[in-house]
C-alpha cells in the first residue's frame, strides 16, 4: 500500500457505502459515511507480494452495517485482518471477509501525501 489517501466504495448483503482511508508509513486510518472509524496497520508480505492489513473498525450504536449486522446499544468494535492483492487500488472489486460477513470493496487512490 502506497502512502496516500484512498476512497473506498463497498457493498454487502444489505447495502452499500463509501469512506476515506489515509495510509502513511504502515499506519492506516479512516472513516465512512455511517460513522464508522478505522484504525490499523498494513505491510507488504514479502513472500506473496500482497498487502496484509489489520484494522480495528468501530461503529456507533444503532449503525446498520452493509453485511446486515446492526450495532446494539453500545458501539460495535470489530477486528479485521485480511490480505489485499498488490494491485488492490486498480478499480477491481476486492472481496473481503469481515467478522460479520463478506464485503466487496473498490479502492481508488486519490492522491499522495504532500
Amino acid at each position: 500500500m502506497e502512502n496516500g489517501f484512498y476512497a473506498i466504495y463497498y457493498t454487502g448483503a444489505t447495502g452499500n457505502g463509501m469512506g476515506l482511508l489515509a495510509a502513511k508509513d504502515s499506519v492506516v486510518t479512516g472513516a465512512d459515511i455511517s460513522g464508522g472509524l478505522y484504525d490499523g496497520s498494513f505491510q507488504k508480505n514479502p513472500l506473496s507480494g500482497q498487502i496484509d492489513i489489520n484494522i480495528r473498525m468501530a461503529f456507533p450504536p444503532g449503525t446498520s452495517l452493509v453485511t446486515g449486522a446492526i450495532a446494539g446499544a453500545q458501539p460495535l468494535v470489530l477486528q479485521l485482518t485480511s490480505p489485499l492483492p498488490a494491485n488492490f487500488a486498480d478499480g477491481t472489486p476486492v472481496g473481503i471477509q469481515t467478522p460479520t460477513g463478506p464485503v466487496n470493496v473498490i479502492f481508488k487512490k486519490l492522491r499522495e501525501f504532500p
